[in-house]
């Protein structure tokens, strides 16, 4: 399991940003080589530099979109059909 050494915040109405050392990637749901570009919604990628010896890299399971012209800002749109219930809040009946 891979974690990150980061987080992204929310300031309210579901928009996230990372810090600066932090990139999110948004790739294709049927090619997972292919990114996609802003506005446009597919799997949420994250790249976090904070450790200057390694490079923390998760291909989640997520849904998003990166928000046009905001640097690091994107929303979570849900999970993948048939994707494992993962996370630190499983608050599932």
């Amino acid at each position: 399991m891979t974690e990150l050494l980061s987080q992204a915040w929310s300031g309210g109405e579901g928009v996230f940003e990372t810090p600066p050392w932090m990139k999110v990637l948004i790739r294709d749901v049927n090619d997972p080589l292919t990114l996609i570009a802003d506005g446009k919604s597919g799997g949420i990628n994250v790249i976090d530099l904070a450790n200057l010896y390694a490079c923390s890299f998760i291909a989640t399971q997520d849904l998003g979109r990166l928000l046009p012209g905001g640097r690091g800002k994107f929303t979570v749109l849900g999970r993948f059909d048939n994707s494992d219930v993962r996370g630190c809040n499983l608050l599932v009946d």
